[in-house]
């Protein structure tokens, strides 16, 4: 039996020459469009056998399908949209989460936006740019959520990462240590390269120099992990770019011959479950998922119920500082 294709607003958008949000607007009896455009509107949904959901509305949630397994990363954007659909449904939305594989080259958006009454879309990290480019170019509400498109003018809800760092290094200079390094591969994603950046603020108002030898990967270019390489002269603290990465340190520093924090201090980001599992428990900074996933969906709920192009841009949602027992006095 031939499959029945779903009838969505751009197929009456389509078949009427106008655009979908005008066609979201009539369907829900919203201003901004004209007595007879909405008859002929209601006329053609009705033509077409189109029925629309009075008490929710679809909003596509994209995740890399790489974040949607073991590790991490997928245990913050998996609670990030957890926090997101719980939202959404507190406002009578819908959240519709699909994973994004780049050698489908974008077909999971041409799918869902297609066979779902879709009102909205929300991005969680970075995607292939193939995918984003697609992204672009679908004229809906959209959010970025842990990710700034500088190609795209739309809002980015962001964790803020440069003070947050500035603050807790600015706690290990207040411990008197004045040789501190950090670790992380800066060049291989936007949250790094911005924490780096408050080390490097944090040192910099102290006058502090920066010394290259003390900036240590903890991934190559494909955001896998890869062996530290220490160096010979060892400062008293480091700032580690997430709470993941300050586990293996630890690890590497012990097999070295290294006590933390008795021979060196650390410090992190994210309060993710190694925080915990670390030995010592990490001194790190705490990412307000919750806050997060707040704003994306009030962003999201203006732009699809007032107004499609109202950009706010840059939201920053600011993190807290957990304090435990990797961090002594030097």
């Amino acid at each position: 039996m031939k499959k029945i294709k779903k009838v969505t607003m751009q197929d009456i958008a389509d078949a009427l020459g106008v655009s979908k949000v005008t066609i979201s607007k009539a369907l829900n009896d919203k201003d901004g469009v004209g007595p007879e455009l909405k008859e002929q509107i209601l006329q053609k949904a009705e033509e077409f056998g189109y029925r629309l959901s009075k008490n929710s509305k679809n909003i596509a949630i994209f995740l890399d399908h790489k974040y949607f397994g073991e590790g991490t990363k997928a245990y913050f954007y998996v609670k990030i949209y957890q926090m997101i659909s719980k939202h959404l449904s507190e406002i009578g939305y819908i959240g519709v989460l699909t994973t994004v594989n780049p050698i489908n080259h974008g077909k999971e958006l041409e799918q869902i936006i297609s066979n779902q009454n879709i009102e909205g879309i929300i991005i969680l990290g970075n995607l292939e740019e193939e995918f984003l480019s697609k992204v672009r170019k679908i004229r809906l509400p959209k959010v970025f959520v842990d990710y700034y498109d500088e190609l795209s003018n739309t809002d980015c809800v962001l964790s803020e990462n440069i003070y947050s760092t500035y603050e807790i290094t600015k706690h290990l200079l207040n411990y008197a240590h004045h040789y501190i390094g950090f670790v992380g591969s800066i060049s291989v994603t936007q949250s790094i390269s911005d924490r780096y950046l408050g080390y490097k603020r944090a040192l910099m108002e102290r006058k502090i120099p920066i010394r290259q030898e003390w900036i240590i990967d903890d991934r190559d270019a494909h955001n896998e992990a890869i062996e530290f390489q220490l160096p010979e002269e060892m400062p008293t603290a480091f700032v580690c770019n997430c709470d993941e990465t300050a586990h293996r340190f630890i690890k590497c520093l012990k097999k070295q011959g290294y006590r933390v924090p008795e021979d060196i201090s650390i410090v992190s980001f994210d309060n993710d479950i190694y925080a915990d599992i670390c030995e010592p428990k990490l001194t790190t900074v705490a990412v307000d998922i919750e806050g997060i996933a707040k704003t994306t969906v009030k962003l999201i709920k203006r732009k699809v119920e007032r107004s499609p192009y109202y950009t706010k841009g840059v939201s920053m949602v600011n993190g807290k500082i957990i304090y435990r027992d990797s961090v002594a006095k030097n």
